[in-house]
Formats: structure tokens, sequence, C-alpha cells
């Protein structure tokens, strides 16, 4: 049987790949169905800035009308009205002149509806890419624990025989024996649960980056190098902000130009008659201009900007706070980082006396001068040191990502 286990191990080694964050963060980007929709929405804005410019040129359309004016008895419309009947077939154009400003203001307003889904999408692969990171992660630290779990056993098991003989000497008591195959069951226990995690961990994982595979992976471990500069002006959410202040100038525009006069020159040419016979002597053709120009609408103008000035000091508001927050959860993030790489200091200066006490007691427990209860107690503080270590080193990885990705 334990020959078999062998053999499923080496099986399992082989089959597992190592994967490290760039690859999780490639697919993760490419199969978000969020990021795709965006790139949907900048196709769409390229469609409606075609549909301004086609707006402005000439519109051609065809109108017919067979009108009979019916009588009953003496009741019928009056024949000054109805011309006896009406049978038209015309095709008229219509082309607006003077419209250059009118173009420009809604293709401005069509470029920022651009940019903002452009900044949007950097805002959505700003979280994506923390949320991969941060999951990728809590998966190592599971990862590292599992590996240092592994070589806890592997030091107490080599430890066994040399205890065993002690025993058999009567050098230590046959409850020290007893114990130490207690405390490798109860590790490997632990180490299980720590394996059925990692497994809930990276499956998560891909569930994220919408990947379906169960294969066992290997987990590199991440190089994630600090930012440099951290210029609130460069986050995503302020650009979002400057958008808004565009957005707002624009509508104002669009406001102002709904009451500026309009100029559009018309044509039709068909046949329009009052009556069946003269429909081949009524071909003809007209033109003209058509001129329009709003005059009073009950201050419905003022009232509008009213509206849009009232949202433009509640961006201005919301701007001032999150500079405020940006700033304050940066300088919180730096302190961290700094903090925990003193810790990280001191856990590295207290792992290295405990391997030097480590190396005494193996060669004291083969003289037997020490306690063996005191040596698992060592072995079990230094598990707990190195995990420690393992902890902040993932949480100094963590700020760092958090400060990356602040938006």
């Amino acid at each position: 049987m334990r020959f078999y286990f062998c053999i499923a191990l080496v099986f399992c080694a082989l089959n597992s790949q190592s994967q490290s964050l760039d690859h999780y963060l490639d697919i993760g980007l490419k199969n978000s169905p969020l990021l795709k929709e965006y790139n949907l929405q900048l196709q769409s804005a390229l469609i409606d800035s075609l549909k301004v410019l086609a707006g402005y040129k000439p519109q051609v359309g065809v109108s017919s009308n067979i009108m009979y004016p019916t009588a009953i008895w003496k009741f019928a419309y009056d024949s000054a009205i109805t011309d006896g009947g009406h049978y038209s077939a015309l095709v008229g154009v219509n082309q607006p002149l003077f419209n250059k400003r009118f173009i420009k203001a809604k293709m401005e307003s069509v470029a920022l509806q651009k940019l903002t889904s452009l900044n949007n999408q950097k805002i959505s692969e700003t979280e994506l890419k923390e949320a991969i990171t941060s999951q990728y992660l809590e998966a190592f630290a599971l990862q590292s624990k599992v590996e240092f779990e592994k070589s806890i056993i592997r030091l107490l098991n080599e430890e066994k025989s040399t205890l065993k003989m002690l025993v058999d000497k009567g050098i230590y008591n046959q409850i020290d024996y007893l114990n130490l195959i207690v405390s490798i069951s109860s590790r490997e226990i632990e180490g299980k649960q720590f394996v059925m995690d990692l497994k809930n961990n990276i499956a998560m994982l891909n569930l994220i980056c919408g990947i379906h595979d169960t294969t066992s992976v290997n987990l590199i471990k991440p190089e994630i190098s600090r930012r440099t500069s951290f210029d609130p002006a460069s986050s995503p959410l302020m650009m979002q902000f400057r958008l808004d202040s565009l957005k707002n100038s624009n509508e104002k525009l669009l406001i102002d130009q709904q009451y500026l006069p309009r100029i559009s020159a018309f044509a039709d040419a068909g046949i329009n008659a009052i009556s069946p016979q003269r429909l081949p002597y009524s071909l003809g053709a007209s033109f003209g201009l058509n001129f329009s120009m709003p005059l009073y609408d009950g201050k419905q103008k003022q009232m509008d900007q009213n509206k849009i000035d009232l949202v433009e000091q509640s961006r201005k508001n919301y701007k001032s706070t999150y500079q405020d927050l940006f700033l304050q959860r940066q300088d919180q993030l730096k302190q961290q980082l700094e903090l925990n790489d003193e810790l990280m200091k001191d856990i590295s200066d207290q792992i290295i006396n405990l391997e030097k006490l480590l190396t005494v007691y193996k060669t004291e427990i083969n003289k037997g001068l020490i306690r063996w209860m005191d040596y698992l107690d060592i072995v079990h503080n230094y598990e707990e040191t190195k995990n420690k270590l393992t902890e902040a080193q993932i949480t100094r990885l963590t700020i760092i990502t958090q400060l990356n990705y602040l938006k």
C-alpha cells in the first residue's frame, strides 16, 4: 500500500503545473465579461459619432397622399378646403445649414462617452487585478503553510527512530515516544486541512479568472514591485471627476444650442394634384428655406442650467472628499508597510536563534540531557515563528498590492 501511495504522489507531482501570478492576471483580464462589454461600448461610441455626422447630411424621404372627399346628399367638406381631392407622390430633401457648432458639440458629447467607457474599463481592470492578486496571495500563503507543515513532519520523523532507540536504552520514557507519535499524527491531520483549504482557494482563484480546470497547480512565489509614484491625479477615479466636469460643461453647451436660430434648406419633386385627371400635368418641384428659433419657454433654459450647476457642485464636493481619503489611505498603507518590514526583521532574527537552539537540542537529545517535551515545545515555537514570517511576507505583498491599485 505504501508503494502504491508513493506512486500516486509521484503521479500527482508530475501532473501538477507551476503557475505564476502573471498567468492568472492575463487569463482573468482576457476572460472578463465586463471588460469585453466595455470594448463593445467603445464600438457603440464609434457608431454614435457616425450617426451624429449622418444626422447633418441631406435627409431624403418619400411621401405620398391620396384623398378623395365623399359626399352624402348635401353633406360634404367645403370644396375650398379639399380642392375636390388630393393626390401626391413627392421626394423631399432637407439639409440643415450652418451646423458646424452643433456637430462639434454633439461630437464632443460622443467623445466624452468614449473616454468614460475607457476610464470605466481601466477602473474595472484595476479592481479585477487587485482581486486576482489578493486571492493568489491567499492561496500562496496556504501553499507555504502546507510545505512548511511537511518539513516539520519530516523533521519529527527523522527524530522518531532516534527517540525509539533512546527509549529502548531507558534514556527516555515510552510516554515521550507516544507524545511524538501523537504530535506527528496531529500535524498530518492539520496538514490535510491546509491542503483542503488550499484547493478551495485555488478553485476560487480559477473562478475569478474564468478558468475551468481542476488540475493541481504549484503557485510560484509572486514578485510584486512597489509603485514609485502615488499621484492622486493619476487615479482613474480622479479622471472620472474630470470627465464629469467636462460632461457638465458640454450639457450646458447643448442646452444653449437649443435656443439658437436654425436654418435648413429643403426641396421636393414629384406629382401633386387635386384630381386624377390632372396627374399627367401636375409634375413639378419646389425648394425653399426654413427658419426656426424659440423666443420664450417659461425660463426652462435657466432651470436646466441651474440643475447642472447643482450637479457640478456635488461633483466638486465628492472630488475634495476623495482627494483627502486617497492621501489618508496612502499614508496609512505606507506606515503599515514600514511597521511590517520592522516586524519581518524581528521575526527573521528570532528564527535564526531558534534554528541554533534546535541544533543544540538535537545534539543534547542524543545524550539524553534534556526533556523530550522541551524539544517538542521548541519545534512548535519554531513552526509558529516561521508561520508568522510567512504571514508577514504575505501581508507585505498585500499592502504593496493595495498601494499599487489604490484608486
